[in-house]
Order: C-alpha cells, then sequence, then structure tokens
C-alpha cells in the first residue's frame, strides 16, 4: 500500500507538472499571435509609407532633405521588422522546447498510470490468494472437527 500512496503522490506532482506545461504553451502561443500582429501591422506600415513615398514622387525630382528623412525611416521600420521576426523566432524555439517537455510528461504520466495499474493488480492477486489462503486453512480446520 505504501507503494500505490508513493505512487499516487508522484502521479498527482506529473499531472501538476503536465498542467503547469499546458499553461506555458498557451501562454506562449499567445505571445507569438501577439508578435506576429506587431508584425504584420510593421510590414502593413512600411508596406504604406513606400507606396506613399512613390506616389509623392511619381516622376518629380526628389528633395535630399526628404530622401534622407525617408531613408531614415524605412532603415528603422527594416529594423523593426527585422527584431520582431527575431523575437518570434525565439518565441517560437521556446515553445517548441515546451511542447517536447510537455510530451514527455503525457509519456511519465502513462508509464505511472501503468506502474498503477500493475501495483493494483498485483495487490488484488495477493489479496485473493491470500483470502484462498484463508478459506482453504478454514476448511481444513472444518474438516479436522469432522473427522
Amino acid at each position: 500500500m505504501t507503494k500505490l500512496k508513493t505512487l499516487s503522490k508522484l502521479f498527482q506532482i506529473k499531472e501538476q507538472e503536465k498542467e503547469d506545461l499546458e499553461l506555458q504553451v498557451k501562454r506562449i502561443r499567445d505571445v507569438i499571435k501577439m508578435e506576429q500582429e506587431r508584425l504584420d501591422s510593421l510590414e502593413n506600415t512600411f508596406s504604406e509609407v513606400f507606396t506613399a513615398f512613390d506616389k509623392r514622387h511619381e516622376g518629380k525630382s526628389v528633395n535630399i532633405y526628404e530622401l534622407g528623412l525617408f531613408y531614415n525611416y524605412f532603415s528603422q521600420i527594416h529594423k523593426n521588422i527585422g527584431d520582431q521576426k527575431m523575437t518570434i523566432a525565439m518565441n517560437v524555439s521556446e515553445m517548441n522546447n515546451k511542447q517536447d517537455a510537455l510530451v514527455e510528461a503525457y509519456k511519465e504520466k502513462k508509464v505511472f498510470e501503468k506502474m498503477k495499474e500493475k501495483i493494483l493488480q498485483k495487490d488484488k492477486i495477493e489479496n485473493a490468494a491470500a483470502e484462498q489462503k484463508e478459506i482453504d486453512s478454514l476448511f481444513a480446520l472444518r474438516r479436522q472437527r469432522e473427522e
């Protein structure tokens, strides 16, 4: 019975670890979704500003000061897009690691379930054998009395 209690405690711990990992994966997915939306927004802004720049200077000469401002703005947006892609890649990598850990937690939980089942089955067999032994001894005592 002590084995069963210990195994039950370990099973509860593994179940809690699994639930924690599930929450962490969900949180990271939400962060990735938010970061992806931010990246999409940056890319849309870049596209809109570039289109506006093209329309504004279509067939006209470009003021060097204005060109410098747009160049700096484009460079900054491009840098922000690169940083955002890097952030998303790191979050995806973290999520993959957590998912691998979650798979391991599921496997460990399954192992503990099987161990618990084996212990219960063994206890059942031992109890049945003990009952049979007691019945046999009672039958033997009754038979001795009758003789």
